[in-house]
This record gives C-alpha cells, sequence and structure tokens, in this order.
C-alpha cells in the first residue's frame, strides 16, 4: 500500500522485522534453551498464546508481512500455508468487509484516528467465515515522518459476536413485544374511549328522551288542563252571567220597593196593629240598609267570578300553532288573578304585594298562551322564594316587581347579533324588555349555573319536576327567538329577565328552515 502523506500520530520503540519472524516455536520455549533475548520473546509468545492473540509485523515499504503462528492458527493454518505479505491477509478478508478496512486503515495512517482497529469476517481453512478483531499501530517510521511498519495482534471474536447477535435478537424481539403490547394497549384504550364516548352519547340520548318524554307529556297536561279549565269556566260563566245580569235589575227593585216603603211610612205613619208588630219584629231600618249591601256585594263576588273565569279562559287560550297580537299586560293581569289565592294575606303570613311599572307596549306577536305559562312559572316559583323567606323572617315584607318596557336593540340585555324587525314607520329596531324580580334570599351562584337545565330542582320530591324553567327557556329561546336571563344576589333577590322581539319569525318557520 502507497502512503501519501506522514502519520501524526507518534510511533512505538521500533520493532525489528528480523526479530519479530525469529520467534522461537513454543516446543523450544525452556529457559536452559534460551539466551536472555530470546527468553523475553517467547514471554511474549507465550502471553499471544495465553491470550487467544495472533500476532502481525508489517512492512509498509517492502509489504512484507509476518504472521506468528498462533495468528495463522486462528484461522485453522499451519505455518507454511500462508505467504508472508500483506496480499494474503486481504486474501482472506471477506469481500464485503474489504472496503472499510481499507478505509480505516486508511484514516489511521492520515493521523485521523489514533489507532487501527476494525472487526472484519475471514476465511478458514475449513471453509468457514470467523469474525476477527485486528488491533494495529505504527512503530517505526522514516526520517521524514512517513510509516514505515507497523505491528498489531488479531482475535477470534465469532463467539462474541454471536452472543451479542443472539443478544441483540432477543433485544429486538423483546423491543418488537414491548411495541406490539403499547400497539395493543393503545387500541384497547381507543376500544375502552369509543365505549365511553358511546355510553355518554347514550346517557345524554337518553336524558334528551326523558325529557322529551317528560316535556311531551307535561305539554299533554297542560293540554288537557287548559281544554277542562277551558270547559269549567265555559260552565261557570253562563251561570254567573245569569246571576251577574239579574242582579243589577234585582237591585233596581230592592231601592224601588224600599222607596215605596218610606212612601207609605210617610204618608201613614200610624199603621195598624199588625203591621206595627211586625215592624217592631223586623227593623225595618236595618233590613232596608243591609239588604241594597247584600245586593252589591252579590254583585261583587259574581263580578270576582268573572273576572277569574275570564283568566281562567284567557290562560287557558289554545293558541292551534298560530300566533295572536296580543297585550301581554292582559296576560300578567290573567295569571295575577289565577296566582290572587297565594298573594293574599294569610293567618301566619303577610300579604305578597306585586308591584306592577307597566311601558307603553305595542300588542306583541306571539303564542299567547305559551308565553302565559312562562309567567305563571317565574311568577310561582317568586312566590315559593318569598314564602320560604317569610318561614324564617316574621318582620320580612315580601314584593313582586314587574317590570315592561319597549328598548331599542342596541340596548339588549343579553348579547344578540342577529337582527330585530324594523319598525316600518321609524326605521328603527325595538325589543321588548320584561323583568320579573323578587325580593327573596336569591339563589347559590352554582345552582344557579343549573336553573334552566330539565328536572333540576331545589324544591322538596313531590313538589316540583325541574321542568318549569326549562319549558319557560325553550319557549321564549326557541319559539319566540329570545332571550331569557336569571341575576340573582344571595340576601337580595332574583329578577328573571325576558327579552322578546316585538314581532317574532314563526316557529313552524324556524323549524322547517332550521339545520337540523
Amino acid at each position: 500500500m502507497h502512503i501519501q502523506e506522514p502519520a501524526t500520530h507518534e510511533s512505538e520503540t521500533p520493532l525489528s522485522v528480523q526479530d519479530s519472524q525469529n520467534f522461537p516455536e513454543a516446543k523450544d520455549l525452556s529457559p536452559e534453551n534460551l539466551d536472555t533475548c530470546q527468553c523475553s520473546q517467547a514471554v511474549l509468545q507465550m502471553a499471544l498464546i495465553t491470550s487467544g492473540l495472533g500476532l502481525w509485523d508489517w512492512n509498509l515499504v517492502t509489504d512484507k508481512t509476518f504472521y506468528d503462528p498462533q495468528w495463522k492458527s486462528i484461522l485453522g493454518y499451519k505455518v507454511d500455508e500462508i505467504d508472508n505479505d500483506y496480499k494474503s491477509f486481504e486474501q482472506l478478508v471477506h469481500p464485503q468487509d474489504l472496503p472499510r478496512i481499507r478505509q480505516v486503515l486508511h484514516d489511521y495512517l492520515q493521523g485521523c484516528i489514533p489507532v487501527f482497529e476494525v472487526e472484519l469476517r475471514m476465511l478458514t481453512k475449513s471453509g468457514e467465515w470467523k469474525w476477527i478483531l485486528t488491533c494495529g499501530k505504527v512503530f517505526q517510521r522514516d526520517k521524514f515522518g512517513k510509516p514505515v511498519r507497523m505491528v498489531g495482534t488479531h482475535k477470534d471474536i465469532t463467539q462474541d459476536k454471536a452472543m451479542s447477535t443472539t443478544g441483540c435478537a432477543y433485544a429486538t424481539q423483546q423491543y418488537q413485544l414491548f411495541e406490539q403490547l403499547q400497539t395493543e394497549i393503545a387500541q384497547r384504550q381507543f376500544t375502552e374511549d369509543q365505549v365511553r364516548e358511546k355510553s355518554e352519547q347514550l346517557e345524554i340520548t337518553l336524558d334528551e328522551l326523558k325529557y322529551t318524554q317528560n316535556q311531551l307529556l307535561q305539554n299533554q297536561k297542560m293540554a288537557n288542563l287548559g281544554q277542562l279549565v277551558a270547559d269549567m269556566a265555559n260552565e261557570i260563566n253562563n251561570p254567573v252571567s245569569f246571576i251577574y245580569g239579574n242582579l243589577h235589575p234585582a237591585s233596581k227593585y230592592a231601592e224601588d220597593l224600599i222607596r215605596i216603603i218610606e212612601l207609605y211610612q210617610y204618608y201613614y205613619p200610624t199603621p195598624t196593629p199588625v203591621i206595627a208588630l211586625h215592624l217592631q219584629h223586623l227593623d225595618l231600618g236595618f233590613v232596608k240598609t243591609d239588604f241594597l249591601k247584600l245586593l252589591w256585594s252579590m254583585r261583587a263576588g259574581s263580578e270576582r267570578v268573572q273576572e277569574i273565569v275570564f283568566a281562567l279562559q284567557n290562560f287557558s287560550t289554545s293558541d292551534e300553532g298560530q300566533m295572536k297580537k296580543v297585550d301581554l299586560h292582559e296576560g300578567f293581569d290573567s295569571v295575577l288573578r289565577i296566582l290572587q289565592h297565594r298573594l293574599k294575606e294569610k293567618p301566619d303570613r303577610a300579604e305578597i304585594k306585586v308591584i306592577k311599572t307597566f311601558g307603553e307596549l305595542p300588542l306583541i306577536e306571539c303564542y299567547p298562551g305559551e308565553l302565559n305559562q312562562v309567567f305563571m312559572n317565574i311568577l310561582t316559583n317568586a312566590i315559593d322564594a318569598l314564602e320560604e323567606r317569610m318561614k324564617h323572617d316574621d318582620s320580612f315584607t315580601p314584593k313582586i316587581l314587574i317590570h315592561t318596557e319597549v328598548v331599542s336593540s342596541h340596548l339588549s340585555l343579553v348579547n344578540n347579533h342577529e337582527p330585530w324587525v324594523n319598525d316600518k314607520l321609524l326605521g328603527k329596531k325595538y325589543k321588548v324588555i320584561i323583568r320579573i324580580f323578587d325580593n327573596g334570599k336569591g339563589i347559590l351562584p352554582h345552582i344557579q349555573r343549573h336553573i334552566f337545565e330539565p328536572f333540576f330542582t331545589t324544591k322538596p320530591v313531590g313538589k316540583s319536576q325541574g321542568l318549569g324553567l326549562s319549558i319557560s327557556r325553550q319557549i321564549i329561546v326557541e319559539k319566540h327567538q329570545g332571550k331569557l336571563k336569571c341575576n340573582s344576589q344571595l340576601g337580595q333577590g332574583t329578577e328573571l329577565i325576558i327579552e322578546m322581539n316585538t314581532t317574532a319569525r314563526h316557529y313552524a318557520a324556524i323549524r322547517k328552515h332550521a339545520s337540523f
């Protein structure tokens, strides 16, 4: 091999080729047969044999190479079966390893690496390939620093390589098993996540079905109750109207009769003994006054019954899927008349005062029967809250405030980017704001977040199904395209705010064009 540049690493102590070629045979390694120099060589040879190393000594100038007997024995050859030159070495190297060996040798001789060391396969005498670890260093250079001689060793690492290969194969197998296990775990986790997700979806679907079923049942009950109330109101209204209609002429006749009696008393001041006796037992003066009071109270009572009947008829009005333009204030009045028995003073509690500050509202296009149901639900909850607080505070003055107004759409209490219907005369957008406030104990924040959820209630079992506000929200939001918001502060009270357009889109049309 031609060396172009000197190596940068220092050489070892020189060892002549002649010296290395004169190593004695193992059978001659006895102290009595060796001089001092030969003894040193014998010790080195014995060390090489004991460590399983074979020695090579390569003259880079002449290309002559000495391979000691141990070196040749590793490959199964006898001493005279391998020529002492570098070509003999390359002829035994596996063709696939030869380019790599030449590159490592070149890098070492150029000073790029500190030692020549490489694993390679060499052909044995039996035709098998053995793995050899060869190591070497330059130990002699010329006056120009160019390498002249290299010396090194060979070691059989076939078993180590086999064990390493087996270990690698085992490690590879374990890694593959680990990868497979990770894949199976990931697949199982994915399957479990899918099952969990489907279970959650099923639970949500079941809750929705339960809610829908209860809502349908509630709607059916309300429809049946509304029809029953309407029929009963009609049945009550007929005789009450008859009574009320006859009370006016009856009062007139009573006044006329009393007038006649007074005229008789004036023109005939001395009645007969029989009439005088009856007048003494009758107390005519009291009867005249009390009789008219009775007629007036009967008239007031019949008017009250008519108001209740009218309120029931108004509350139970069947919308029949059609929107109507109605006065919302009349709806409130109807609901308050129905709830009057809960608002008035009772022996164990004070009267609940209702303060109405109604603004000037136009006729609102809506489903009046369902809107009345919303008012009923909110006011009923307000009364329940006030009664609960009155149980613990005798000095408490319960109040319900109902406020209505019309505002411009940019003053929306709830952010809404949907356009409101334009007022054709003013060219502006308006909406109705309804506030219902009670000065009860208020609602805790963590409870307030759930009040519009189906079946959520804080009332005792059997008193409420938890559907009132949920249905109210659906009626306002879905059917009237409005907003329903709750503001509450513990110890101060609760306010429900309804926001509606003055003219709503028809619910049937919304459902028809909805994406779902």
